[in-house]
């Protein structure tokens, strides 16, 4: 998009209040976004408060930043001074928990995050009444304007009284994890006014991406900004709204739309998806919005394609084949699941192998190898490093997967990232045997690591490497498929799941389902199990394959047929 349409020039141009804006998907809501954070930070006085951009992601988070910094160029307008752009957590977190966090979690030092794996954790657990779990599981939900707790995936109720004090005897240490931060940090502006009124202060506006994914927790903390005095803004689909296990349903747009003093605005006009797309989504969605697109010359639209369990790489050559006939290339083009285990075989991925570190290190060395995921085989190798390590490190896996300007910090991350990105004197190749060859490669490497790292950077070195490193539940096969000469050479597909590309816009998309998943997605976007569908179809611009069982098609057909879908 050049230029900005009646609809956008609308939301960009409107007053300073707070706002609503509904957008559909492919509206141009990025596009429209920074143009209305420039034209708010012509109207604000930043000597007297920042103006924060909030979304859910950090790939939307980046896209917000490189195209704020290009429009200011354009605009020859100077530095982005005034203007905080961040996911929702981030923002929370810079503001909230690590400068005040200490006030509430009676920690002597700045608070850190947890994923779960650092050794120390193993000595914090909480009881549900049968059996104990990491006092890292608990789950945290509002619920009637009440604090829940729950643990495990099955979220099992846990007493109030149980699960905070699981909690502080974990926060004293400074430790939180993902869901206990914004626990924390709504203790921090209830118990302690001064750091809201300074946060409503220094942000007088706060504007909101997908806030259809503002969940029971972030609508908390955002409401009491906005009580105290934010003006925020907020701009989402409730149609795409997919999170709903952790809260977030779209009822917090829907209403505040409705509240008094808020400017409700539609972005109506789809400049992403062909026609087709844009016609079955309506369909779907109850929605009337525009096609901007005309129809390309080549193959577009909306198709369902058969597949036989166990006939993955067929599947995968008729999608080939019909991105070809859509002069589309396979760069361009996304293999989309509904959950990480079908993502995995749609991968060609292997079951995981190993325990403890060396199953960290074993997902590490896929990741290189397979997927040419380097940060996330990075994220496992330090895992698994401080796996190794003497519990005092507690931080230490906090502070290597995260931003960091100290030297020493860098230098380590160099060390560890040496180690993981080489085949041949480092990690060992994930093509090797896992039992018989890989797992006495790593052993010995991995040992000499640690040591060095130890030598060098002043780590302490765990106890019992031996047991750390142990073979246990390594097969004697390589940890991933190698290729027989004979099978045919299909495109490196990117593989991923509905969740991770949501916001995204690509050219084709094949979309693979059970029978269950299809009857979801022509049922519509009533519930979040359809909305999942919808978000999958929408992503597409010209070309989306939806993939469903052979054994479905005679029930499926009729029904796709009459939405708009095609059989090729």
């Amino acid at each position: 998009m050049t230029e900005l349409s009646d609809q956008q020039m609308d939301v960009v141009k409107a007053d300073l209040s707070p706002m609503a804006i509904t957008a559909c998907a492919g509206s141009g809501k990025t596009f429209t976004a920074v143009r209305r954070l420039a034209a708010m930070r012509k109207n604000v006085d930043d000597r007297h408060g920042h103006i924060a951009l909030l979304s859910f992601s950090n790939v939307a988070v980046n896209t917000f930043r490189r195209d704020y910094l290009e429009l200011l160029q354009q605009l020859k307008m100077s530095s982005p001074h005034g203007v905080e752009i961040d996911t929702v957590d981030g923002f929370i977190t810079s503001n909230i928990l690590r400068p005040h966090g200490h006030l509430v979690m009676q920690c002597n030092r700045t608070p850190f995050l947890v994923g779960g794996n650092e050794p120390f954790l193993k000595s914090f657990t909480v009881f549900d009444g049968g059996r104990s779990h990491p006092t890292n599981d608990i789950n945290i939900d509002i619920v009637a304007g009440k604090l829940a707790f729950s643990v495990g995936r099955n979220k099992k109720a846990l007493a109030t009284n149980i699960a905070t004090a699981a909690l502080r005897k974990l926060g004293v240490t400074g430790a939180y994890s993902h869901a206990a931060a914004r626990y924390w940090s709504l203790r921090v502006l209830n118990e302690h006014p001064f750091v809201l009124k300074a946060l409503v202060r220094r942000y007088p506006h706060v504007v909101v991406d997908e806030a259809q994914d503002i969940g029971a927790e972030h609508e908390a903390i955002l409401t009491l900004l906005a009580a105290s005095g934010t003006r925020l803004s907020l701009i989402g689909d409730p149609h795409q709204g997919i999170y709903d296990f952790s809260g977030a349903n779209g009822a917090f747009l829907r209403g505040y739309a409705a509240k008094a003093g808020v400017i409700s605005k539609d972005l109506a006009t789809n400049f992403r998806s062909v026609p087709t797309i844009v016609a079955i989504a309506n369909q779907l969605s109850g929605r009337n919005d525009l096609a901007d697109r005309k129809l390309p010359e080549t193959l577009s639209g909306a198709y369902f394609l058969p597949f036989k369990d166990g006939e993955r790489e067929k599947t995968l050559a008729s999608f080939a084949n019909l991105l070809g006939l859509a002069a589309i290339p396979h760069q361009q083009a996304v293999v989309l699941c509904r959950s990480t285990e079908w993502m995995e075989t749609w991968s060609g991925g292997e079951d995981g192998q190993g325990q403890g570190a060396v199953r960290l290190f074993a997902q590490a060395a896929i990741c290189r190898d397979k997927s040419g995921l380097f940060g996330k085989a990075f994220d496992h190798g330090c895992a698994a490093i401080i796996g190794l390590l003497s519990p005092d490190h507690r931080d230490l896996l906090s502070q290597l997967t995260r931003p960091s300007r100290d030297a020493e910090v860098a230098r380590l991350k160099r060390a560890i990232w040496n180690f993981i990105r080489d085949p041949e004197a480092g990690l060992p190749s994930a093509k090797l045997v896992a039992d018989t060859k890989w797992h006495p490669l790593l052993s010995q490497r991995a040992k000499e690591h640690v040591e060095m790292l130890a030598k060098s950077h002043g780590l302490k070195v765990g106890e019992n490497l031996g047991q750390r490193l142990a073979k246990k539940e390594l097969t004697n096969r390589p940890l991933i498929e190698v290729k027989d000469l004979a099978q045919v050479e299909l495109p490196p597909f990117r593989v991923s799941t509905v969740h991770k590309v949501k916001g995204e816009s690509i050219s084709g998309v094949m979309y693979v389902c059970s029978k269950a998943h299809a009857e979801e997605l022509i049922g519509g976007t009533k519930n979040e199990a359809g909305r999942i569908g919808y978000v999958a179809l929408t992503r597409a611009r010209n070309l989306f394959v939806l993939a469903v069982p052979e054994k479905s098609v005679g029930v499926l057909q009729p029904k796709l047929l009459a939405l708009g879908f095609k059989k090729p």
